[in-house]
C-alpha cells in the first residue's frame, strides 16, 4: 500500500509539475525607481538581469513603467515573501539610489551591475513614482504633490501644464490645514478615534496609473480601513477658482454626488456624526463650517485666484493670509501664515520629508506618570 501511494504521488509530479510550482511562485508587483547622479539626467538604460531571479517577471505597463530625465521606473513581479537580490545593468552616471515606495534600498556595485537587496514583501509596492511630501499632525495628514514638467504623464502628458492650478492647490491645502487647527477638527477625530483627515492636491505624473485629473483639492475623513470614506474633489479652473465638488464613497458602490456653488456637503464619521461641512460659493471661494456650532472659516483668494494666496477669515478665531512656495530643485516648501514662516525640507528625488517632525521628549525625571 505504501509503495502504491509513493507511485501515485510520483506520477502526479511527472504529469503536473506546475501544480506545486504555482503555489510557491505567488507574486507581488513592485516598482523600483532608479535616480541619476546629482546634476545628471537619467538615460533610461537601466536593464533588469533576469538571471538574478529566474521566477521574476518584468512587465512594461505604461501606467507603471516610466523613463524620463529625472528617473527610471521598472515594473517587476517578484515572488511573495522572499528575500531576493536583484541585479541591474546601469550606466556610469546612474547613482546608487534605488527607491521602493518612499524607502531607499540597500545596494552594492559589481562593476557595471547594481545588486539590489529586496526585503520579503507581503503586498504590492507600487508607490515609488509618487512625488509627494507628507506632513503629519494629530488627526490629519497634509500631502503636497510636486508638479515637475520633466515627469509629466497621464492626463497631463501634453498640452498646457497646470502649474497655476498646482500653485492654487498648495495654497488651499495649507489654508485647510489652518482651518483644521483653528476649528479643532484634527484633535477631535484623533480623540474619538474615528479616522484621519486627509488634505491633498493632485498628481501630475500619473503615479501607478493614478490619473488625478482635472486639477482639484481634497479634505476628506478617511474612516478606519477606508471603508465608507466620503472623498470630495474640489475642482479648480484655469483662473485658480473652485467650480464644483464631486463626492464618492469608498466600498459601498454608491453613485458619485455633485455639489455645485451654494450647495453644502457635510462630512460624517463612522458613527454618523457631522464633523465639518464644505460650501463652494458663487464666486468660487470656499467656506468650511463646524456643524455643531457657529464656528466657520471663509477661504477667499488673496488676488484674482487662489494661486496668489488665500485670505482666511475664521471670525472670532482670527484671520490670516496664507502663501506657499515650493522649490523642487532645492527640495524646500515655505508656508507663510500671517507673520509665521514655516520651512519644510524634502528629498527632491522622492518627496520624503527631511525636516524634523517629532518634538523631543522631556527628560524621564520631568515626566508625569501615565496610566
Amino acid at each position: 500500500m505504501h509503495r502504491l501511494i509513493v507511485s501515485v504521488f510520483a506520477a502526479f509530479l511527472l504529469v503536473a509539475p506546475g501544480a506545486v510550482a504555482d503555489v510557491a511562485e505567488e507574486r507581488v508587483t513592485i516598482l523600483l525607481k532608479f535616480l541619476p547622479e546629482l546634476g545628471h539626467e537619467a538615460d533610461g538604460k537601466v536593464k533588469f538581469v533576469s538571471e538574478s531571479c529566474l521566477t521574476c517577471v518584468q512587465r512594461h505597463d505604461p501606467a507603471f513603467e516610466r523613463f524620463n530625465s529625472r528617473e527610471s521606473v521598472l515594473q517587476i513581479e517578484v515572488p511573495k515573501t522572499r528575500s531576493l537580490e536583484l541585479a541591474f545593468e546601469i550606466a556610469p552616471r546612474q547613482s546608487e539610489r534605488v527607491i521602493i515606495n518612499d524607502t531607499d534600498l540597500s545596494v552594492r556595485r559589481d562593476r557595471s551591475t547594481l545588486l539590489v537587496a529586496l526585503p520579503p514583501l507581503y503586498e504590492d509596492a507600487i508607490w515609488a513614482p509618487a512625488l509627494e511630501t507628507d506632513i503629519v499632525e494629530p488627526g490629519m495628514v497634509l500631502r503636497i504633490e510636486h508638479a515637475d514638467l520633466a515627469r509629466r504623464a497621464g492626463a497631463y502628458a501634453e498640452g498646457r501644464f497646470p502649474i497655476l492650478e498646482r500653485q492654487a492647490a498648495d495654497n488651499l491645502t495649507f489654508a485647510m490645514r489652518e482651518v483644521i487647527r483653528r476649528l479643532g477638527l484634527g484633535e477631535r477625530v484623533a480623540r474619538e478615534e474615528t479616522g484621519l483627515i486627509m488634505v491633498m492636491g493632485f498628481d501630475t505624473n500619473f503615479p501607478a496609473g493614478h490619473t488625478d485629473a482635472p486639477p482639484h483639492v481634497h479634505m476628506h475623513l478617511r474612516w478606519p480601513n477606508n471603508v465608507g470614506s466620503q472623498i470630495g474633489h474640489y475642482y479648480l479652473d484655469e483662473r485658480g477658482l473652485l467650480t464644483e465638488n464631486k463626492v464618492g464613497v469608498r466600498a459601498f458602490g454608491l453613485r458619485q454626488l455633485r455639489f455645485g456653488p451654494g450647495e453644502t456637503f457635510a462630512t460624517i464619521d463612522n458613527r454618523g456624526q457631522k464633523i465639518y461641512a464644505h460650501t463652494i460659493t458663487a464666486e468660487g471661494h470656499l467656506r468650511i463650517d463646524r456643524p455643531d456650532d457657529d464656528a466657520s472659516c471663509l477661504l477667499s483668494p488673496a488676488g484674482k485666484g487662489f494661486q496668489e494666496g488665500v485670505r482666511l477669515d475664521c471670525g472670532s478665531l482670527g484671520t490670516a493670509d496664507i502663501v506657499v512656495t515650493n522649490d523642487l530643485d532645492v527640495g524646500l516648501i515655505v508656508a507663510r501664515t500671517g507673520e509665521i514662516e514655516e520651512r519644510f525640507r524634502y528629498d527632491p528625488g522622492t518627496g520624503a520629508l527631511r525636516s524634523p517632525s517629532a518634538a523631543p521628549a522631556a527628560p524621564a525625571s520631568a515626566r508625569n506618570p501615565e496610566y
